[in-house]
C-alpha cells in the first residue's frame, strides 16, 4: 500500500535517518536491523509470517541550546501486512515527558493505520543528550507483498518546540521508511549440500573416535 503520499504531506527534513545509526544533530532514529533484498531504495526487513520484530527508538538533541520540550511524532503501517504492533515507551521516560497521548486511526480502503504520539514537558529532553524513547515490536501477517512500497514509516516529526517556545520541528530529518518481505528460503542444492556437510561430519568424527581408542 502506498505511504509516500501521505508521507511527503507531512515530512519537512532533508536528511534521511539510516536506521541503526545515529544521526548526529536533533533526529529520532532506531536500532532496528536492516538489509537490502531488491534493487529498490527502499529498506528490507526479512521475515516470515507470524514473525514479532524488535527494535528500540532514540532522540538526539544534539546541537539544541535549550531543552526539547514538546513533540508530535507519527509511525504509519500497512496492516495487511503487520498484524500487530506493540509500543512501550521507557521508565524513565515519563521523568523527561509526563505528558503523553496518541491518537490512532486506520483508513479501512487501505489498511493504512497511523498513530500519532504527543509528548511533551517541562522539563524535556536536555541539549546535546542522546535518550532511549521506546520498545517497538511488530508482528508479520501472511501478506507480505514485494511490491516496492514501505510498509512501516517511523520517526516523522510534524511539531518540536523548544523551551524557549522556538518551533525546531525544521531540524528533524525525513522519516525511516521499511519493506518487510519474506526472508529468503535456502536453494534445494544449498540444503543438500548442509546435509551432506553433516552427514560427513558425523562420519569422520565416528571414524576418530574409533581411531582413539
Amino acid at each position: 500500500m502506498k505511504i509516500s503520499t501521505l508521507i511527503q504531506g507531512l515530512s519537512i527534513g532533508a536528511v534521511l535517518l539510516l536506521a541503526g545509526r545515529p544521526a548526529y544533530g536533533l533526529s529520532f532514529y532506531t536500532n532496528i536491523s536492516e538489509t537490502q533484498l531488491d534493487n529498490d531504495p527502499i529498506i528490507d526487513i526479512a521475515g516470515y509470517p507470524g514473525d514479532t520484530i524488535s527494535w528500540e527508538g532514540f532522540f538526539e538533541t544534539t546541537g539544541l541550546t535549550a531543552n526539547l520540550q514538546s513533540i508530535a511524532l507519527v509511525a504509519i503501517y500497512d496492516s495487511n501486512e503487520i498484524t500487530g504492533l506493540d509500543f512501550k515507551r521507557v521508565d524513565d521516560d515519563a521523568q523527561f515527558f509526563p505528558e503523553f497521548s496518541r491518537q490512532v486511526t486506520t483508513d479501512t480502503s487501505t489498511g493504512l493505520t497511523t498513530i500519532i504520539g504527543f509528548i511533551g514537558g517541562p522539563p524535556g529532553l536536555p541539549p546535546n543528550f542522546n535518550h532511549k524513547f521506546d520498545d517497538v515490536a511488530i508482528t508479520l501477517g501472511s501478506q507480505l507483498n514485494n511490491d516496492g512500497k514501505a510498509d512501516f514509516t517511523v520517526g516523522l516529526v510534524t511539531r518540536a518546540v523548544d523551551a524557549n517556545g522556538r518551533d525546531v520541528t525544521a531540524l528533524f530529518g525525513k522519516p525511516l521508511a521499511f519493506e518487510v518481505q519474506l526472508a529468503a528460503v535456502p536453494e534445494p542444492s544449498t540444503l543438500f549440500g548442509l546435509v551432506l556437510a553433516g552427514g560427513f561430519g558425523a562420519f569422520f568424527r565416528k571414524q576418530n573416535r574409533r581411531a582413539q581408542a
